[in-house]
C-alpha cells in the first residue's frame, strides 16, 4: 500500500470519527435541550389552559372549551371537590374511571378567590393514558427530533464527503515531494547527479529537499571532480613515461649512447613519478581524514629556524631575499613535525617558483583568534611575485591545479602541493587561506593550526 493511501486513509478515519463524535454530542445536546424547551412551553400552555377553564366557568358553570381553543393536542382532565370528573379532553378510557394522577401536573382552578376543580394534565411519562394521547404528546417532539436527526445525517455525510476530499488534497500535498525526492534518489542511484527536487517550500519537507540538493550537488562535485583527478593523473603519468619510452627506446635502438646525461634524464622522471605518486596517496589519505600524525610539541621559534636552513641557499642561488619575522612569540604547537616540514616546504617551493629576481620571501607567524575564540598560530608566506588572478584564487587548493599555466610540468612540479598543504593544515584541525597582498605586490599562503593551550 503506497504512503499516499495509508495518509488518505488515516485522514478519512480520524476525520470521520471526529465528525461523528460530534454529530453524537449535538444530537445528544440538543435532544436534551429541546426536551426542557417542551416541558417548559408545554407548562406555559397547561397554565393557559387553567386560566381558560376558570373564565369558562365562571361564565358558564361548566368546564366545557372548543376543540380548537388552547387545550388542543394538550390532555387533561378536570376533577371537582368530590373527586368526580366535569371535564377534559381525555376520553371516555380516562373520564370514566379514577385516574393516577400522581404523576400528572395539578392546577387549581379558582374563581373569586375558590377553588373549583381542579386541572390535572397529563405529560410523557404519566400512567393510565390510552396510546393515542401518548403518541399526540410525543409527536412534535419526534417530529423534530426526527429532523434533527435528517439534518445531521445530511451534516455527517457532507462533512464526511468534505474530510474525504481534504485528506486526499492533503495525501496528495504531502506525498509529492516524498514522491519527487523518491525519484530523485532513483536517478542519483542510477548515476544521474544532475537531479534537483525544485522543491521551494518553508516546512520541514521543503528544508529536508533543499539538504537533499545540497547533498545532490555534493555528489555531482565530487563525480566530477573524481572524473577529473582520473583525467589528470593519466597527463600527469603520461609525459613523463612518454620521455622515459623515448630515452629507452633511443638507447636501445643505438641512436643514443649510453651516458650519464641521458640516465640522469631518466631518474628525474623517475623521481618526478616517485613524488606525484608520493602526492596523491598523501592527499588521498588527507582527503578521507586517514593521514596518520606523529604529534609532538614544537615551538614556532624551531619550526621558522628550521624553514630558514632549508630554503636559505636555494633563495641565494635565486637573488632572492628570505626574511623570518616571528609575532607568536615562545607559541607552541602539538602537530606532526614531519607534516607540517612537508606544508612549509611546499609553500616555500611555491614562493621560489613565482617569485622573481631581486624579490623578497618572507614567512612570518602570528597568534590569531577565530570565530570560535580559539587561539591559532598563523604562518604566512609572503611573496612579491604577481600574485593571484581573480578566476585563480578559488581554484588555488585545487588538486593539479597551476595558477601558471605556461610553466611546463618539471618547473611547475606535480600542481598537488597547494592541495596537500590543505589537507595537512586540516588534519591538524586548522586551515589553509590564499590571497594577494594588499600593501604591494604578491601573494601571501596562510597555514593556520591551533594551539597546544597547555605544554606538557
Amino acid at each position: 500500500m503506497s504512503l499516499r493511501v495509508r495518509l488518505t486513509l488515516a485522514f478519512v478515519a480520524v476525520s470521520l470519527v471526529a465528525v461523528g463524535v460530534t454529530a453524537i454530542l449535538i444530537s445528544r445536546s440538543i435532544a436534551s435541550n429541546f426536551q426542557r424547551y417542551a416541558a417548559s412551553v408545554r407548562e406555559r400552555q397547561q397554565t393557559t389552559v387553567a386560566e381558560q377553564l376558570s373564565l369558562t366557568y365562571a361564565a358558564t358553570g361548566t368546564f366545557g372549551l372548543r376543540r380548537s381553543g388552547p387545550g388542543r393536542g394538550l390532555p387533561y382532565v378536570v376533577v371537582d371537590p368530590s373527586g368526580a370528573v366535569v371535564g377534559g379532553n381525555v376520553g371516555p378510557e380516562v373520564s370514566g374511571q379514577s385516574p393516577d394522577f400522581s404523576r400528572w401536573r395539578a392546577i387549581p382552578i379558582n374563581v373569586d378567590g375558590n377553588t373549583v376543580a381542579t386541572a390535572y394534565f397529563a405529560d410523557i411519562g404519566s400512567r393510565g393514558l390510552p396510546r393515542e394521547v401518548l403518541a399526540q404528546l410525543r409527536i412534535a417532539e419526534d417530529v423534530f427530533m426526527r429532523e434533527i436527526g435528517i439534518a445531521l445525517t445530511l451534516a455527517l455525510l457532507a462533512g464526511g464527503a468534505v474530510a474525504v476530499a481534504m485528506a486526499i488534497y492533503l495525501a496528495r500535498q504531502i506525498t509529492r515531494p516524498v514522491r519527487t525526492l523518491r525519484e530523485s534518489a532513483q536517478a542519483i542511484a542510477e548515476g544521474d547527479f544532475s537531479q534537483r527536487t525544485g522543491i521551494q517550500r518553508n516546512d520541514d519537507i521543503g528544508a529536508l529537499a533543499r539538504s537533499f540538493d545540497q547533498m545532490t550537488e555534493t555528489l555531482e562535485r565530487n563525480e566530477e571532480s573524481r572524473r577529473q583527478l582520473f583525467a589528470d593523473i593519466a597527463h600527469e603519468l603520461r609525459t613523463p613515461l612518454a620521455v622515459i619510452r623515448s630515452t629507452v627506446q633511443a638507447l636501445g635502438d643505438g641512436v643514443y649512447k649510453p651516458s650519464a646525461a641521458h640516465v640522469e634524464t631518466v631518474m628525474r622522471r623517475v623521481d618526478m613519478l616517485t613524488q606525484l605518486i608520493n602526492d596523491i596517496r598523501d592527499l588521498s589519505l588527507a582527503e578521507v581524514g586517514q593521514l596518520r600524525l606523529e604529534r609532538s610539541e614544537v615551538s614556532v621559534s624551531a619550526l621558522l629556524e628550521a624553514v630558514r636552513e632549508r630554503h636559505a641557499p636555494p633563495a641565494a642561488e635565486r637573488e632572492l631575499s628570505l626574511q623570518i619575522a616571528n609575532s607568536a612569540g615562545d607559541a607552541i604547537l602539538r602537530v606532526d613535525r614531519t607534516r607540517i616540514d612537508q606544508a612549509l616546504d611546499n609553500l616555500l617551493r611555491n614562493a621560489l617558483v613565482h617569485t622573481p629576481g631581486g624579490g623578497t620571501i618572507t614567512v612570518r607567524a602570528d597568534r590569531l583568534t577565530d570565530r570560535q575564540a580559539s587561539n591559532l598560530v598563523s604562518v604566512e608566506v609572503i611573496d612579491t611575485g604577481p600574485g593571484f588572478g581573480p578566476d585563480e584564487l578559488p581554484r588555488v587548493f585545487d588538486r593539479f591545479y597551476r595558477a601558471d599555466s605556461s610553466r611546463s610540468r618539471a618547473q611547475g612540479g606535480t600542481g598537488l602541493g597547494l592541495a596537500i598543504v590543505r589537507g595537512i593544515a586540516r588534519a591538524h584541525g586548522g586551515e589553509a587561506v590564499a590571497g594577494n597582498n594588499t600593501d604591494g605586490p604578491g601573494a601571501t599562503v596562510s597555514l593556520r593550526l591551533p594551539v597546544d593551550p597547555a605544554p606538557r
